[in-house]
This record gives structure tokens, C-alpha cells and sequence, in this order.
């Protein structure tokens, strides 16, 4: 009986350890990644700092591209998507907010993908904004580029990730997230990356043949404009 005993004590303990070790190893790599995306360092980083880093990436990449929208939209939708945005921040339900967020994404691709096939039409109306306008956009251009950086950053680490939690789900204990939830924030950030080239290439062309002088953000530890007063 004794015997018995110690091999279950020994199993068991293998057992804890190697569930730890997986989680010990994703907040290293969360901690590498984060560092890497937001230029601090993040020794203490842990799985749940590497989701709490993506979820913001992806707010800020909803609201720059929001932003875009509403300066190149008509009059009505514009003022639809500064509502959307405003009631955004003001609910605190989670599934109100992924509502909105869906409402605003659908909105804003319309409006940004049919100024891509009318670039003429796209540049005069850049054009025309008044200097205000130019000022918000130019704040929201900068965001946009920044949540595409850091996006492609975390993206690196996105595969490890997503296959260390669908390994190990005790290792988003400390996130509030489902692994549904957790499989859903890694496909946002890898879709942001996968499509950056609008933010990093395409709307800063547009700009400049606007004549509008854009300072693209050097890296995705750049500090983001703040748009809220704005919107």
C-alpha cells in the first residue's frame, strides 16, 4: 500500500508539473512578444498581459479605422459611426460591445473599400477636409499604422500561442477567457496583420497625393494619439 502510495504522490506530481511548465513557457513567450510589440519592458509579462495587449491592439485598430470611415463617408453615415463609437464606450456589457464592435466593422469596411476603387474621388475628398478634419485624421492615420505594427508583432508569436493554450486551456485561469474567446483574439490580431497593408501602405500613398503630410510612426512602441475627443 505504501508503494502504491508513493507512485500515485510521484504520478501526481508529474502530473501538476507538466501543466505548469506549459504555462511557465507561454508567459515567457507572451512576455517576449508584448515586449516586443509595446517596446517596455515586460519581465513580469504573463499569458494574460499578451491577451490584454491584443484585445487593446484590436479596440484601436476598430477605432482608427472607424475614424477613417467617418471623414470619407456621407453625412449620415458618418454621424451612424461616431454614435456606434460613442455607445461603444459607454456600455460595460461584453456582449453589447461585440455587437457594437461587429456594427462598426461592417460600416467602416464599406466605407474604406469603396474608397479604394475610386481613388480619385478618395483624394478630393482628403483633400477638401478642413483643418481640423486634417488634424484628426492625421491622429487616426497614426493609430491605424500603430495598431498594424503591433498587430504583425504579436502575430509572430500568435501559432505558439493559440496551439499552447489549445494544449494547456488551465493557462487562461488568469485571462477571463474562454478558449473560444482566447482562439478569437489571437484570429483577430492575425487577420489586423495579415491585412496591415492598408494602414501601412495604401492610405499613406492616398494621403500624400492629397497633399497631406503624414509622419508614419516609426515602430509599434510609437505612443497613440488620443481621438476620443473626436469622435
Amino acid at each position: 500500500m505504501k508503494k502504491i502510495a508513493i507512485v500515485l504522490a510521484i504520478t501526481a506530481s508529474m502530473g501538476a508539473s507538466s501543466v505548469y511548465a506549459g504555462f511557465g513557457s507561454l508567459s515567457s513567450l507572451a512576455s517576449t512578444l508584448t515586449e516586443s510589440a509595446t517596446g517596455v519592458s515586460s519581465s513580469n509579462m504573463d499569458l494574460n498581459g499578451f491577451f490584454t495587449q491584443a484585445k487593446a491592439t484590436n479596440a484601436m485598430f476598430i477605432e482608427s479605422r472607424s475614424a477613417l470611415a467617418s471623414l470619407l463617408a456621407s453625412k449620415k453615415d458618418s454621424d451612424e459611426l461616431r454614435t456606434k463609437q460613442k455607445s461603444l464606450k459607454a456600455t460595460s456589457d461584453p456582449k453589447e460591445k461585440e455587437a457594437i464592435q461587429k456594427e462598426i466593422v461592417v460600416m467602416s469596411n464599406a466605407v474604406l473599400d469603396a474608397s479604394k476603387k475610386d481613388e480619385d474621388a478618395t483624394v478630393a475628398k482628403l483633400s477638401s477636409l478642413s483643418a481640423e478634419q486634417k488634424k484628426y485624421l492625421l491622429a487616426s492615420a497614426s493609430n491605424f499604422v500603430i495598431a498594424s505594427l503591433t498587430a504583425r508583432d504579436l502575430a509572430l508569436g500568435a501559432k505558439q500561442v493559440s496551439m499552447g493554450v489549445m494544449t494547456n486551456p488551465m493557462s487562461l485561469t488568469n485571462t477571463g477567457l474562454s478558449l473560444i474567446d482566447a482562439k478569437n483574439v489571437v484570429g483577430d490580431i492575425t487577420g489586423i496583420a495579415k491585412n496591415s497593408s492598408m494602414a501601412l501602405v495604401e492610405y499613406p500613398k492616398l494621403l500624400k497625393k492629397a497633399g497631406i503630410e503624414f509622419k508614419m510612426p516609426e515602430s509599434a512602441a510609437s505612443k497613440p494619439q488620443d481621438i476620443s475627443s473626436f469622435l
